[in-house]
């Protein structure tokens, strides 16, 4: 029997979402935690990998099991699998699927959210870049318009990864004003909301780095270094040198998965 389960985790302390040999991983965790409830080995297949740092809210894995799991002790298998896991991991919830269904294959859509302070500000350092310069949010969002559509995205993947090809269908990609997270009552709650940014990003697949390079490449042009029609001529070379830098990955969170099938 296959199960899906939905987690969501603070990434800063793993080497992404996969088993890694140079340190411990979501991926390890969460099959720790599972086979030491259920006692026997539990092998989970996520959705797709996520880089070292980076955050995800709601992934979804999916791990085959001899025993049903009833759903009469959903709940409880969920709380005392959440006792064994590490505080920056979380099990929201688990549901029984088709014996076919699968985590990374059947996803038709996911979608990122990347983080930016202008201003300096000790409530945002931990999940937010602080980049100091005043930006363009319009020609951002000019550029991020030419990003849609399924285009060749082999100047804003990481080199020599091992994809068969670099096509991208992005849906939609946009920048906007980010909410403020202000604990207590600060000053001023509409200065910071001026200053707080968000780039949303939803596609088919995204490749390794990705997300980073397009934020990176997108910020050059907020800055008025480039021109928004520059996007263009990035993905024209297909050359990683010929993008912005990649930005840091602790800004980076995976928002949503989505399958062509009802979960949970």
């Amino acid at each position: 029997m296959r199960y899906f389960i939905s987690v969501s985790y603070d990434g800063s302390a793993f080497q992404g979402w996969q088993k890694q040999p140079n340190g411990p991983s979501v991926q390890e965790v969460l099959e720790n935690a599972f086979s030491v409830f259920f006692r026997f080995p539990v092998n989970l297949t996520g959705a797709g990998r996520t880089d070292s740092g980076v955050h995800a809210l709601g992934y979804i894995a999916h791990f085959d099991s001899v025993k049903e799991i009833d759903s009469g002790d959903r709940q409880m298998i969920i709380y005392k699998i959440n006792a064994i896991l590490p505080h920056s991991v979380v099990l929201h919830d688990i549901c029984q699927v088709k014996d076919n269904a699968h985590a990374r294959f059947d996803a038709v859509k996911r979608s990122y959210k990347y983080f930016i302070h202008t201003s300096k500000d000790p409530f945002c350092t931990n999940y937010s870049l602080f980049f100091p310069y005043e930006i363009d949010l319009d020609s951002m969002n000019r550029a991020a318009m030419l990003l849609t559509g399924s285009l060749d995205f082999t100047s804003m993947a990481k080199l020599h990864s091992d994809t068969k090809n670099n096509l991208c269908t992005v849906y939609s990609a946009v920048w906007n004003r980010s909410n403020p997270f202000v604990p207590g009552q600060i000053p001023d709650n509409r200065s910071a909301f001026n200053t707080r940014f968000v780039f949303e990003i939803t596609a088919n697949r995204f490749l390794r780095n990705m997300v980073r390079a397009i934020t990176g490449t997108l910020l050059e042009i907020g800055r008025g270094k480039q021109k928004p029609e520059w996007i263009i001529e990035v993905l024209e070379k297909k050359e990683r040198c010929a993008a912005g830098n990649s930005v840091s990955a602790h800004a980076l969170f995976l928002t949503g998965i989505e399958y062509p099938y009802k979960l949970f």
